[in-house]
């Protein structure tokens, strides 16, 4: 058969989708496609920011839970030391009343760049996200006795009052200490 434009054309040109190299081929583009999709996605997404008094507002809702806040940034050594204890803490005490604040002091605008890493690495469950707002009035606005130090921790009942607030390196064990003796208090 002739088409108008003077080329043959045969059955054989029609059924070039149906071949089993064509298929294999969309496949491959099909699976590099859902690859990426999911790459990019992982890519933008957004740590949320917080200020002194959304943080506070947070932790207020939480009443009837323990809170344990955790100030931490990527470039804080004992900070990325401890984090797998956080994460186990996390795990073992979330479905008994605990609630783990994660709040990062890394420079809002490398966050999204930084902190996503970390947190896939140790496999983070609770809630993450970074100080928006200039460190020394988010300092004054939240705990004015704070110098910024990380890591730093606050603590606080079911009933919302802040118990024990400390800086330094902690163990699990401490954690698990404090988050026991949290959960006896009213």
């Amino acid at each position: 058969m002739v088409r108008n434009d003077g080329l043959e054309y045969t059955p054989k040109h029609t059924a070039w989708y149906n071949t089993p190299t064509m298929w294999r081929r969309l496949f491959v583009v099909g699976v590099l496609l859902v690859a990426t999709a999911g790459l990019v996605a992982d890519s933008s997404s957004s740590i949320p920011r917080t200020n002194a008094k959304n943080l506070k507002e947070r932790i207020t809702k939480l009443k009837g839970k323990v809170v344990l806040v955790n100030f931490w940034a990527t470039w804080c050594q004992p900070c990325m030391e401890e984090m797998p204890d956080l994460v186990r803490l996390d795990n073992n005490y979330r479905k008994r009343g605990v609630t783990l604040l994660g709040v990062s002091v890394d420079d809002a605008e490398v966050a999204d760049e930084v902190i996503p890493p970390v947190l896939k690495k140790h496999k983070v469950k609770y809630p993450v996200m970074v100080v928006n707002q200039d460190p020394d009035e988010f300092i004054e606005q939240f705990d004015s006795s704070w110098r910024g130090e990380v890591p730093r921790f606050y603590l606080y009942s079911k009933s919302g009052k802040l118990l024990k607030s400390w800086s330094g390196k902690s163990s699990y064990q401490k954690l698990e200490r404090e988050i026991k003796e949290a959960l006896k208090a009213q």
